[in-house]
């Protein structure tokens, strides 16, 4: 039997990140969960999560500058980010499009379609080669 899939939620909103989490773990995943940028960072660099959820719109280190740095711990392992976003502008479609592995979407968002997302991303092939496609 495989190892359980972890996910971290990062969300400055503590009703978003509680919500995410109960649909994830009545799904089977275990979930971690940060309050800001930061933390979320260091969660990504020491507890290696399969998928990382994440706010755009946070203090301190942003959703947008949590991403560009943990995009480059993807050379050494794979992991889905997804952007949760209130207002996600063409501009934020476009970075984010850059980054590997990077899905964004909208608040208000139904959670069962976020769940939907990290299962999809499960089913799907992933391999550790930093040149890809």
């Amino acid at each position: 039997m495989p190892d359980r899939r972890t996910v971290l939620v990062i969300d400055d909103e503590a009703p978003i990140r509680r919500v995410i989490e109960l649909k994830l773990r009545n799904a089977g995943y275990d979930v971690l969960l940060a309050a800001d940028g930061a933390e979320g960072l260091h969660l990504i660099r020491t507890r290696r999560p399969d998928v990382v959820i994440t706010d755009l719109t946070m203090p301190g280190l942003s959703g947008r500058e949590l991403c560009e740095q943990s995009d480059r711990l993807k050379d050494e392992r794979p992991f889905l980010t997804i952007i949760i976003s209130g207002s996600p502008d063409e501009a934020d479609q476009e970075w984010a499009h850059a980054l590997r592995d990077t899905r964004v979407t909208r608040k208000p968002f139904h959670p069962t379609a976020l769940r939907d997302l990290v299962d999809q991303y499960f089913a799907e092939p992933h391999t550790a080669d930093p040149a890809g496609p």
